[in-house]
């Protein structure tokens, strides 16, 4: 019987919604601190760490089943001490511990399980643990007595695991073949995605199917590159079908996780903000690239869901809306029909039932039966027809009443931690769109975010922050941190030519490269030079959910040493990639956020600088957003006080407006053309260089 009691522990005090979830379970949690360690070591028990964040569907179950049972819960205080971790406000602990696991198990996921010696050691490592065993998969009430016994009379045996997974994760020592990235390794890659793409469904490989936005930027990018639109092609399916599938919300708009299943169409229902960034910057590019209707509608319905349920009165962004309410995941966005023909007008649900396929016995299947849900997930099929259904106003006016209704169910619960690398790929999103578009909002909302960044992502001495200020958290900023934010700095300095945005990103890349960089090897650590709690630190570069810090860094580091004039910023962003070319190789497809980088390295970036006045800034600068080209960076150097831009860019000082009017350079591979002083040449210009 699972024995629930009522109990509060010290989680009670955490400004983390995922631990305040877990502080009325009868388990003595801890938070990750020397109070528990030295407890651990005066009592010489073993830590159990729980790690999991707090819209984790699979976190809720086992906290149901096991953390909120008082037998669980007594086998856990008797002999362990317990310590809880939200993954998303500490994700070096994650990281480390997450490599352990795939070390020891060959696998990771979330919750994530661990249990380690008072040293911070580990020896054993899962993921989910029911109350009871069951087949395939031992329960908390067998598998700790085990881990218990083997603590107290195996010591021995549990040392020697734990050096044997701390040998496995050091970095490797001594002298490493270093060779440069170069255009095999994007052939290669292609070549990687071509075999593993789903030319039915869309996507890369099988189910469950993540959408991977950094893999499909790195596709459109070469399929601009090299000119081999079958490149383009399999990028630009992808996210057409994301779009019209269920793993997108076509009732309240924004991307839910991931899809369980090969076709897109049963999502695991959480909504966060990095996948809400990262796909507003694969849909802009697809747009610009495609000019299909479809991408330009999703990129203004991820921005309204955006401003409607994730953006803070500060101008931040949150976290993360839940999968589950009322205990059962998805139940906020699925319908039965029963419910749908009490809402909806008889020719109405005839048109749901036609263009979404809605069913009166559901359609998809239960997880666990195998048989039909009773439950209805709206999508449509791919084809010029569903997409303008899309705009109808049946379609509009259908989907407004289901909002509405929607709306009075119990809401998903919300995280609102509010973190810099997330709001920095998303500053990097609003941005970009701005620039494509040149849609207001976008740039409104760009702009705000950046100033909130300033103002409370930074300290008064320039240190960047893992969360908001006035979270009352004071962890530091990791590498993802400073990665993201710079390169959005960078992304909103083309949209308001602000010289201070790049200024301020110039700072914190000198205090990257002086904090993170490892001056043996090369490639930059997560966790900042004497400020990691933990036995190593790491570098990684592969992509996960989100791109590699290393990855964004090295494209940092690349563009910023072109328009500073700082070829050794340059050459550590080739570094960056000659450190991890063992692992690249192996798999590339794995590190698509690197390969954007590479890209840019092969075909060299092309400098535009607009010289002159507001109006001639303004007409170039929509001229040029008609050209895709990912490989730009656009400077510009007023007539009047020029100083600020020139003291970043000192070459603008003789890139000036010719006769004081409206001039135009573009520069590539180190040199110039001929400066443009119309609109029509600039125009020419522009169309020569691509189709080139």
């Amino acid at each position: 019987m699972n024995n629930k009691t009522p109990f509060t522990n010290r989680l009670i005090n955490s400004s983390s919604p995922y631990l305040l979830q877990h502080a009325h379970n009868p388990v003595d949690w801890y938070e990750w601190g020397e109070e528990a360690f030295q407890k651990a070591r005066d009592e010489d028990k073993p830590i159990f760490l729980s790690i999991g964040y707090s819209t984790c569907h699979w976190c809720h179950v086992m906290a149901h089943e096991s953390f909120e049972d008082a037998d669980v819960a007594r086998l856990l205080n008797e002999n362990y001490v317990c310590i809880k971790v939200d993954r998303e406000e500490r994700p070096d602990i994650d990281q480390f511990y997450m490599a352990a696991a795939t070390r020891l198990i060959g696998r990771g996921g979330w919750p994530l399980t661990i249990v380690m010696g008072h040293d911070k050691r580990p020896f054993f490592a899962g993921t989910y643990f029911p109350r009871e065993s069951k087949p395939g998969r031992v329960g908390m009430l067998d598998l700790l007595p085990r881990i218990t016994k083997a603590w107290e009379t195996q010591r021995d045996e549990v040392t020697a695991a734990a050096d044997q997974i701390i040998d496995a994760l050091q970095q490797p020592k001594g002298t490493r073949k270093r060779e440069a990235l170069t255009g095999e390794i994007l052939q290669a890659a292609v070549t990687d995605f071509k075999r593993n793409y789903d030319s039915k469904e869309g996507g890369f490989g099988s189910a469950p199917k993540f959408p991977s936005p950094h893999n499909l930027v790195f596709l459109l990018r070469e399929g601009y590159r090299t000119g081999d639109s079958s490149i383009t092609d399999m990028a630009l399916h992808t996210l057409k079908a994301m779009r019209l599938g269920g793993i997108y919300d076509q009732v309240g708009f924004g991307f839910h996780r991931y899809s369980t299943d090969a076709q897109w169409l049963v999502p695991h229902f959480e909504k966060m903000l990095y996948d809400q960034a990262t796909l507003l910057l694969a849909y802009t590019e697809a747009w610009q690239i495609s000019q299909d209707p479809l991408f330009l509608q999703t990129m203004e319905e991820i921005y309204h869901y955006l401003m409607d349920e994730l953006i803070s009165p500060r101008g931040g962004f949150y976290s993360a809306e839940d999968a589950d309410s009322e205990g059962e995941e998805g139940k906020f966005y699925v319908w039965s029909w029963e419910e749908l023909s009490e809402i909806l007008a008889a020719d109405e649900l005839t048109y749901i039932s036609e263009h979404f396929g809605i069913k009166p016995e559901g359609n998809f299947d239960d997880e666990a039966s195998r048989k039909p849900s009773g439950r209805n997930i709206f999508h449509t099929e791919a084809g010029d027809k569903s997409q303008s259904i899309l705009k109808d106003q049946n379609w509009h006016s259908i989907r407004l009443k289901l909002k509405g209704v929607r709306e009075k169910r119990i809401h998903p619960s919300l995280d609102n931690k509010i973190l810099s690398d997330w709001n920095g790929l998303m500053l990097t999103a609003l941005s970009r769109a701005a620039q494509a578009t040149g849609d207001p909002r976008y740039r409104e909302a760009s702009v705000n975010l950046a100033k909130f960044i300033k103002d409370e992502m930074i300290t008064s001495n320039g240190q960047l922050l893992h969360m908001s200020g006035s979270s009352g958290n004071s962890v530091g900023g990791f590498l993802d941190d400073y990665s993201f934010v710079i390169q959005g700095l960078r992304a909103v300095y083309e949209v308001t030519y602000e010289p201070e945005y790049l200024s301020l990103a110039i700072q914190l890349q000198q205090i990257q490269i002086d904090k993170f960089w490892d001056r043996e090897a090369g490639g930059f650590f997560f966790t900042a030079e004497g400020e990691s709690e933990l036995i190593i630190r790491q570098k990684e570069i592969y992509d996960g959910a989100i791109p590699s810090g290393n990855s964004i860094a090295a494209e940092n580091l690349y563009y910023l040493g072109r328009l500073s004039e700082n070829p050794a910023w340059e050459v550590l962003s080739h570094r960056i990639g000659e450190s991890f070319s063992v692992e690249v190789t192996r798999g590339p497809r794995g590190a698509g956020a690197l390969l954007q980088t590479v890209q840019v390295q092969v075909a060299g970036s092309r400098e535009i600088v607009i010289a002159g006045g507001a109006a001639g800034l303004s007409s170039a600068t929509e001229l040029i957003r008609r050209f895709y080209n990912p490989f730009k960076l656009i400077l510009y150097r007023p007539n009047t006080e020029p100083e600020g831009i020139e003291e970043i860019a000192g070459f603008l000082a003789y890139q000036k407006a010719i006769e004081g009017g409206f001039t135009v350079y573009i520069c590539e591979n180190y040199a110039c053309q001929q400066p443009q002083t119309n609109l029509e040449g600039l125009e020419t210009a522009l169309q020569v260089n691509q189709n080139r």
